[in-house]
């Protein structure tokens, strides 16, 4: 899944019973396993490196590899988790929730680029038929899966948010969301 739509989701799915002050802890759970990416990709674009070597052996190489795998470990998730709950520190716990449904959205939607979700228990990579990206490996069928969940968690999200500033930050993610990924899987290739 793309980070927006895991904010979105996360926020639908944790915020409602919390204050609105553990938005916050969510947002950025659903943040953490994707920041490596984003130093990675800077990093690869500071290196002048093509896209096409940049996602087809920079982003297989170690330590990239290793450093992907902390961020999306589901045992240090639940282990925020249980700190959280152990300490009485909700914003903890929040945060590795977030974290652990990040996680669990995207078991289902790598293949080849799947992450170590294990770490540091196992190394096993779990590859899923369907990608949210590849249109070899069923990337239409995902993305597709991927925005209208989106939808949806803004549909319950938008009238629980209180200022309409939230709200035009949530509608302006939903509506990119949508049409980068209506033009990425729909157009022809050329």
């Amino acid at each position: 899944m793309n980070t927006p739509s895991h904010l979105v989701i996360n926020l639908a799915l944790l915020r409602r019973p919390v204050s609105p002050l553990m938005t916050w802890p969510i947002l950025l759970g659903a943040l953490i396993p994707d920041a490596a990416m984003f130093v990675f990709y800077g990093w690869a674009r500071w290196q002048r490196l093509p896209e096409r070597v940049i996602w087809n052996e920079a982003y297989y190489s170690q330590p990239w590899q290793a450093i992907f795998a902390v961020g999306n470990s589901i045992p240090l998730g639940l282990l925020g988790m249980g700190l959280g709950y152990s300490f009485k520190r909700p914003w903890l716990g929040l945060l590795g929730a977030s974290m652990v449904l990040h996680h669990l959205a995207d078991l289902p939607l790598h293949h080849d680029d799947a992450h170590q979700h294990f770490w540091p228990v196992s190394s096993i990579r779990l590859i899923s038929p369907v990608s949210y990206w590849d249109v070899d490996h069923l990337g239409r069928l995902g993305a597709t899966i991927e925005v209208v969940l989106v939808l949806a968690a803004a549909v319950y999200l938008l009238p629980r948010l209180n200022s309409w500033v939230s709200q035009g930050i949530l509608a302006a993610t939903v509506g990119l969301t949508t049409v980068v990924y209506g033009l990425l899987m729909w157009l022809p290739r050329g």
